[in-house]
């Protein structure tokens, strides 16, 4: 193809034939090229191609009838035939949009040649239809905008709504009633229940016969590093560094220290022989910590100054017989295994009980449980054995009690409860504003006594519950749901997922804006979708 601008004479264009090696000659001429209006210009062009064809492309059909005198093919500027000449539609199209721009350039500036202004307007509205191109594409940017920043722009919001917990209450009679009795809906019947429970248990004897702890006899040597001479008297103390006591059997005699030839003190050594004690410092039996093994120091404990020159050392390792004694029952041994005693039994009689509710509950297909107050929880029949051989003083390791109990408590219907309860949520519950989810049926106990009659039983008392809630993003008369929607409306993505993730009442969010190539949330709130979604 050879491009023909406004400039170019009859000369120029032979030139350029001549130099093309192209099979067909085609000529691109600029709008308004005197050389298509002139039969012998063009009729020259004609015979200068010789036995190739020529074509002539151009906007320009006011000349059609010379070309097809002379038998010149030719091509409009908007006609498909350009695709045959190695142009791809996006070729093409870029073509043509250049061809228009170089058209209307030429248009509002050139006015050299005889054609007037007007005359060139008219024609390039009328004849070339560049003009309705023009318009149809402004029609079709606006409509490009307008469909998809204003009808098809619309952002989804996924919610994952945040659980809240809230201690709903209510205040319930509970009343002690016949078998057969009808009460009414706000009255829940008590049903009585007992269990006899019977336990025996071993406990150790925690005294131990002192008398029966045997005291050892050993020898040690005593050190007197000082410049005099040392008395001690009978029943002196040593101790160990574990608080074990020594106490020496006789009276204690140490002359002073001596000195070498080079003046090195050398010590008075004096063995003694010490008896063991069964308590130590702290007045508790020494146990293990009384088995001393060889050159384990002693020291005074009265003794302030010069620990470090009077002190004694065992000779030999020393084994105290402590493994042979005997353990005494007393007064406080026996307090202590009632009080356990009866812990251990209150305990299991409890257990007792609710298992034979559950059995209950499972046998009459019934949904009971013990009424959880600690004063309507009654024991009585108390009675404590143990044989005759038990008396205080006497020399046992162990001893063995047993006990019988009997407890009595009062069952209720939990299903009537929480049916009750979960009805007045549902109907104080803000509609549009909150979801009631559900109810934590394990989390239901009585909270406050009201008033109570032993005989019948007769309470008013209130009961509390776990009720789970979420917000309610779904209802259209919700006014915080169109605040969300016009605070994060024409904000980025990300600064909208911030503003949402912050929030309170929301544990998850996620955001998809169609079309994907939009980042921006859609600036009218009507496209802002809010879905739920429950974990």
């Amino acid at each position: 193809m050879i491009k023909i601008n406004k400039k170019d004479s009859i000369i120029d264009i032979i030139i350029k034939i001549d130099n093309c090696k192209e099979k067909d000659i085609v000529l691109d001429f600029s709008f308004w090229h005197p050389i298509i209006h002139n039969y012998t210009s063009l009729k020259i062009l004609k015979a200068k191609s010789w036995k190739k064809e020529l074509i002539i492309i151009t906007s320009d059909k006011s000349a059609k009838k010379i070309w097809k005198k002379i038998w010149i093919k030719y091509s409009q500027l908007w006609d498909t035939d350009l695709l045959e000449y190695n142009y791809t539609p996006i070729q093409y199209t870029k073509y043509l949009f250049k061809r228009y721009l170089l058209e209307l350039k030429q248009l509002f500036s050139d006015k050299s040649n005889n054609i007037t202004f007007e005359y060139q307007k008219k024609y390039w509205l009328k004849k070339s239809k560049i003009g309705y191109f023009i318009i149809a594409l402004i029609i079709s940017i606006f409509l490009f905008f307008f469909i998809f920043y204003f009808a098809v722009n619309k952002t989804y919001i996924y919610i994952t709504p945040e659980i809240n917990i809230k201690t709903k209450a209510e205040n319930f009679i509970f009343r002690e009633v016949k078998k057969d009795e009808i009460v009414n809906n706000n009255i829940i019947k008590l049903n009585k229940i007992s269990k006899l429970i019977y336990l025996k248990n071993n406990f150790w004897t925690s005294w131990i016969n002192e008398q029966s702890l045997k005291r050892s006899k050993w020898k040690v040597i005593f050190y007197n590093k000082l410049n005099e001479e040392i008395d001690l008297l009978a029943n002196t103390r040593l101790i160990t560094i574990d608080w074990v006591i020594l106490k020496s059997d006789t009276s204690i005699h140490i002359p002073k220290a001596t000195y070498s030839s080079s003046w090195v003190i050398i010590p008075w050594e004096v063995e003694i022989n010490v008896t063991s004690k069964i308590h130590n410092i702290n007045w508790t039996i020494s146990w293990i910590k009384s088995n001393l093994k060889e050159w384990i120091l002693l020291t005074l404990p009265w003794l302030k100054d010069n620990k470090e020159n009077i002190y004694a050392k065992t000779i030999t390792e020393i084994k105290w017989a402590s493994d042979n004694y005997q353990k005494q029952l007393t007064k406080k041994d026996i307090e202590n295994a009632k009080n356990i005693l009866e812990t251990k039994l209150k305990q299991k009689a409890l257990n007792e009980l609710k298992k034979q509710i559950i059995e209950n509950n499972k046998n009459n297909n019934t949904t009971t449980e013990l009424l959880w107050i600690d004063w309507i929880l009654k024991y009585s029949d108390f009675k404590i054995l143990w044989t005759e051989q038990l008396k205080i003083a006497s020399n046992i390791n162990e001893f063995e009690l047993s006990w019988t109990i009997k407890i009595i408590g009062y069952s209720y219907n939990t299903k009537k409860v929480l049916n009750q309860l979960s009805t007045t949520i549902r109907w104080t519950i803000l509609k549009d504003i909150e979801t009631f989810l559900f109810l934590n049926e394990n989390s239901l106990r009585i909270s406050n006594i009201i008033y109570k009659e032993e005989k019948p039983l007769n309470i008013k008392a209130t009961a509390e519950i776990e009720a789970f809630f979420s917000h309610n993003f779904l209802t259209e008369k919700n006014n915080y749901v169109e605040k969300l929607k016009n605070i994060i409306s024409w904000v980025d993505k990300n600064e909208a997922l911030k503003i949402l993730i912050n929030n309170s009442k929301i544990s998850n969010v996620k955001i998809e804006i169609r079309p994907f190539f939009i980042n921006t949330v859609s600036k009218m709130t009507d496209n802002i979708i809010i879905k739920v979604i429950n974990k």
